[in-house]
């Protein structure tokens, strides 16, 4: 009777184990990596990585007024690509996601974030093939 309950129990946990397992993509939360990670990430995954830490003289920036603080991480693999902006100034997000929405073409997922305590003020644009090789995980919450 002893080993029969030890049994049960013992395949009781390792059922548990692997749904906790399997549920564990929703539990970590959304993660942006850092300019340097995500740089990695796209490098591994193929995609020819650009880095621009000057958006004024970005062909894409170009018609700031004044100077901007923030980089640019662009990232191209054939048809697949990832515009990822960081800025210092949160006003600034409005500009580029406006920027961004004109310019660039075909994509999936266009995304603004001011001041988030984590990851700072965030605009990107691409392609969701693109936006999973740099590494960023979203978990969409429904309300």
């Amino acid at each position: 009777m002893k080993k029969a309950f030890i049994t049960i129990m013992a395949c009781l946990m390792a059922v548990v184990a692997l749904t906790l397992t399997a549920c564990d993509d929703g539990i970590n939360g959304t993660y942006y990596p850092t300019n340097e990670e995500m740089k990695t990430n796209l490098e591994n995954n193929g995609y020819t990585v650009e880095v621009c830490d000057d958006l004024n003289y970005h062909e894409f920036f170009e018609t700031f007024s004044s100077i901007v603080d923030g980089t640019l991480i662009k990232a191209v693999k054939g048809n697949d690509y990832i515009y990822f902006v960081r800025v210092t100034e949160s006003w600034r997000c409005d500009t580029v996601y406006k920027v961004l929405n004109e310019k660039c073409m075909n994509y999936d997922t266009l995304v603004k974030i001011e001041n988030d305590e984590k990851f700072g003020n965030i605009v990107y644009c691409g392609t969701t093939k693109a936006i999973r090789a740099a590494g960023i995980n979203v978990v969409k919450v429904s309300v």
